[in-house]
């Protein structure tokens, strides 16, 4: 077991059966003496390791509780907390709240220039109005092209519409010019507000 000196602090160990169940003893660098009871201070050492036991599950507790109760007002603060109740298999409202349907490409030729156009609507599933995000198109060659041709391009689309109303669709078009016509790899994403 550990005794501590109440004076300096110095810690000794030492076999319980020495000490028995109460000893006079004397610290070797202060000279301070004191009663220690083998059974007291094992007492000691419980109380604090439930403690610091106690301790640490509350800490768990609070912090699952926050992550459980308060998901939405976390994702307003933090949204990239988004990836990691998706990485849980846990629904978000961000997921619920809006969906693109009939999405379609098109190419047209604007004086003498191709351009790609991307067209589809996006509808509001929640049950309240919810403000409308940006929607970021990328498009990019699939992984058989080479790379000295590989042709890369993000862009950011704005509605016209801020808000939408539960069960509302509104369709959106955006174009970008000079787009080769084949091989293109697109993905839409719905920015975090």
């Amino acid at each position: 077991m550990i005794v501590t000196c109440p004076a300096c602090f110095c810690k000794y160990s030492v076999h319980a059966e020495t000490i028995g169940r109460e000893k006079l003893v004397r610290c070797a660098m202060c000279g301070a003496t004191w009663q220690q009871s083998a059974n007291n201070q094992e007492r000691k050492q419980h109380v604090l390791d439930l403690a610091k036991w106690t301790f640490f599950w509350f800490a768990v507790f609070i912090t699952i509780s926050t992550l459980s109760f308060a998901k939405n007002d976390l994702m307003k603060i933090w949204p990239s907390i988004t990836d990691f109740y998706e990485a849980l298999g846990i629904k978000t409202d961000s997921e619920k709240s809006f969906v693109i349907q009939n999405l379609s490409n098109f190419f047209v030729i604007k004086n003498n220039t191709l351009y790609m156009g991307l067209k589809g609507e996006l509808i509001n599933l929640s049950d309240e109005v919810k403000v409308l995000p940006s929607i970021t198109i990328s498009l990019k060659d699939d992984d058989y092209v080479q790379k000295d041709s590989r042709y890369k391009k993000i862009w950011t689309h704005n509605l016209s519409y801020k808000k939408l109303l539960p069960n509302q669709r509104v369709i959106f078009e955006t174009e970008l010019q000079s787009v080769p016509c084949n091989n293109l790899i697109c993905n839409i994403a719905l920015d975090a507000l």
